[in-house]
């Protein structure tokens, strides 16, 4: 379910912010609104790649004036902005959302038994 959600302070509302809380209370940023988020001078406090059982890696984010973690969608739409590869992401992560913090790597692939 997408919903519009205030960006920060009163006036400083946008019509094309996309916030979106899916129904297990998990919430998700289009990679335009963050984009525009930090183009307007806001910051991220903290993010983090999560490894799908698949290998694929998405990207989640904490704002700086915002409480929650939010994972990081398409550009045009709600489908979650996956990576194949970690280096690109890490790319992503550094040169277009301009974060020179750590960044938190976790999996939920697990290793396969040995026989």
């Amino acid at each position: 379910m997408a919903s519009s959600e205030p960006s920060g302070a009163a006036g400083d509302e946008r019509p094309d912010e996309v916030w979106v809380r899916a129904a297990g209370g998990e919430m998700s940023i289009r990679l335009r609104s963050l984009s525009n988020f930090l183009e307007r001078g806001g910051t991220l406090a903290e993010v983090r790649l999560v490894e799908n059982a698949d290998g694929i890696w998405t990207v989640w984010v904490r704002l700086a004036d915002r409480p929650g973690e939010f994972r990081v969608n398409q550009f045009h739409n709600d489908a979650p902005k996956t990576y194949k590869d970690l280096a690109l992401a890490h790319a992503t992560i550094r040169e277009d959302l301009r974060y020179a913090g750590p960044i938190v790597l976790s999996t939920d692939r697990r290793p396969s038994a040995r026989p």
